[in-house]
């Protein structure tokens, strides 16, 4: 188990992708989620039979219908009818983590409490004014001053959710976001970065967070997601090849933003490969060449990992691709990789990113990114040049095969089908 949050980049599973499948057995409900406390306990032991590196279980929306009297969030017995602690416990064993969603603001539901340990104050009395505080409306109010019951409040949660033995939150309807600019909960989170760091707590916001300020997500969060969400709300599916490759443009304008050292990961959302139900597999995806350039993206540039499909419908050969130990070093080094050229995958679909690894090895993705919302394009060389990476010769291995590909000098080429990617590991010889 991680001891010390932000270390690595987080490698996971959350329930949020399967929530949305109404039409695919045993699983959807936004609000009545297929998930309890039984079924949680099996993941977390299918996870440490089959996916033992994979340390974090996000319970996400669904978890919690009310608060305590005071105020905070609470579960559901029906769900949970043994306590968090239980499953926290059971996760625990496990050498895993439990986490659980939230929002910032203070809940319609928490009006009628009082702050624990300041009986005295109403927790309505923190939000007269009933502004919006996140971005779902009507969900939680913004308090009127974050003052210091305000922070009290949040401490208070905090508190509790470290005595069920929590170890992740996401926080959602975050801002100002690329779509919502005037919803600013920065204030609140800074807040509740205060309140569940001393916890070590793994603090996620979401969703599609502003770049242009960075700096206070990094000093706020260990992960911060970048785009809108990656589901693509099909009820019989999971998302789609296009929104795989959508994601790199928005990579683009995080990728010059200094992280290394930071505890902190950008996330591109959940990783939604291969769950197979019935023998159907349900992620969405065209083919095995689009599964394999969504894995190996995301290692490349050392996203926050949270596979989205339960891991107990995962095939032995999807398990084998999310458990690549070569992948999985190049995503635990927590470098962001950096395009050559254009960043934009629909500008450019000839996409080339690299970065360095710890080892003095460069690590380079090309991608075919010739991808549309309902079909696939065709195939292309893409290229890239050394001086880009400011060597002259290498030596190069294809790090999902492990195959050595020889020596190269000056540049590199190869030809891919739509969707389909090679990753390289490169030994500079000068």
């Amino acid at each position: 188990m991680t001891s010390l949050v932000g270390s690595k980049p987080l490698l996971g599973f959350s329930t949020w992708s399967t929530q949305i499948l109404d039409d695919v057995p045993g699983y959807g409900g936004h609000t009545e989620p297929w998930f309890n406390e039984e079924s949680l306990k099996d993941i977390s032991d299918t996870m440490k039979a089959k996916m033992p590196q994979y340390e974090y279980i996000n319970i996400d929306s669904g978890w919690s219908e009310t608060c305590d009297e005071y105020g905070r969030w609470t579960y559901r017995k029906d769900l949970f009818p043994n306590g968090l602690r239980a499953l926290s416990d059971h996760l625990a064993r496990n050498h895993q983590r439990l986490g659980l969603y939230i929002l910032p603001g203070i809940r319609k539901e928490a009006l009628e409490g009082r702050i624990k340990g300041h009986e005295n104050i109403r927790i309505a009395d923190l939000v007269t004014r009933k502004k919006q505080g996140n971005a779902f409306k009507g969900a939680t109010y913004m308090p009127d001053e974050h003052n210091e019951y305000v922070q009290a409040y949040y401490d208070s949660i905090a508190d509790l959710f470290e005595e069920w033995g929590i170890g992740y939150i996401k926080i959602d309807g975050c801002g100002p976001s690329n779509e919502l600019q005037d919803m600013d909960t920065r204030k609140c989170l800074y807040m509740m970065h205060k309140a569940f760091s001393k916890h070590n707590i793994w603090i996620e916001l979401s969703w599609a967070l502003d770049p242009q300020f960075a700096n206070d997500w990094i000093t706020i969060a260990n992960g911060a997601r970048i785009h809108i969400d990656i589901e693509s709300y099909s009820s019989k599916s999971m998302t789609t090849s296009y929104r795989i490759f959508q994601r790199m443009s928005y990579v683009e304008k995080w990728s010059h933003i200094q992280t290394e050292g930071k505890k902190f990961y950008i996330d591109l959302d959940a990783v939604l490969v291969g769950m197979t139900v019935d023998g159907k597999c349900v992620d969405g995806l065209d083919n095995d060449d689009v599964r394999m350039s969504y894995i190996s993206f995301w290692a490349l540039v050392s996203s926050v990992f949270c596979i989205g499909a339960d891991p107990r419908k995962l095939p032995q050969k999807y398990l084998a691709m999310l458990n690549h130990p070569v992948i999985l070093d190049i995503h635990q080094c927590g470098v962001i990789a950096r395009p050559i050229g254009s960043g934009n995958a629909w500008l450019n679909r000839k996409q080339v990113w690299w970065k360095k690894l710890a080892d003095g090895r460069l690590c380079v993705g090309l991608f075919n990114a010739h991808v549309y919302p309902f079909m696939l394009g065709i195939s292309r060389e893409v290229k890239f040049e050394f001086t880009e990476l400011g060597v002259e010769e290498v030596e190069a291995k294809d790090a999902w095969t492990g195959e050595v590909l020889g020596r190269f000098a000056k540049s590199y080429s190869t030809v891919l089908r739509p969707g389909q990617c090679q990753l390289l590991l490169l030994h500079v010889i000068r």
